[in-house]
Order: structure tokens, then sequence, then C-alpha cells
């Protein structure tokens, strides 16, 4: 297994996971919900990619093979790690965007 790669791949579609969210973030401020919701979805694609490769490593480890971690995986799990948490925090602000709307 190609550890370089792999974790190449977890820190491009993560780091595109997170400027899509933010863009949606945006979107959605700007009232354009329709088009926020689009960007969440194209957000998810790239999350669900980072997550593909994070499985393959540690399925790749669960059969006992040592990965010997470096920084690079660090870097990849963190920001993993971080769009997750974007993503998650972006439905709350969006759904206040949304709401905020409503009583306006």
């Amino acid at each position: 297994m190609d550890l370089t790669s792999k974790c190449m791949v977890m820190i491009a579609n993560a780091g595109e996971a997170k400027s899509l969210v933010l863009e949606a973030i945006k979107q959605a401020r700007e009232g354009h919900f329709d088009l926020s919701s689009e960007t969440m979805v194209k957000a998810d694609g790239a999350l669900v990619n980072a997550h593909k490769a994070h499985t393959d490593l540690l399925f790749y480890e669960a059969d006992d093979n040592d990965l010997k971690l470096n920084l690079l995986t660090v870097h990849a799990a963190d920001h993993l790690a971080s769009a997750e948490t974007i993503r998650i925090l972006a439905d709350e602000i969006i759904l206040l965007y949304e709401e905020g709307k409503k009583h306006a």
C-alpha cells in the first residue's frame, strides 16, 4: 500500500470538503439556500472520498500490517477530523440562516 498516496487523497478531499462547506455557509448567508444545499452535497462527496482512503488505511493496519505512522499520516487524519467538524457545524449555521430568513 502506498501510504503517501492515501494520505494525499485524504488531505486533498478533506480540504475540498472544507472549502465547499464554507462556500455553502456563505451561500446560505446570502439567502441562496437551494444552491447552499447543492454545495453541501458536493462537500459530502469529497468527505466520502477522504473516508474511503482512511478506511483503506484502517483495514490495512487491521490485517496486521505496520503503517509506520509519520507526520503526514497525522496531518491527513487531522484534516479529515476538522472537515467532519466543520461539516457538522455548517448544518447548524445554515439552519440558523434559514430560520432567520423566515422571521425577517
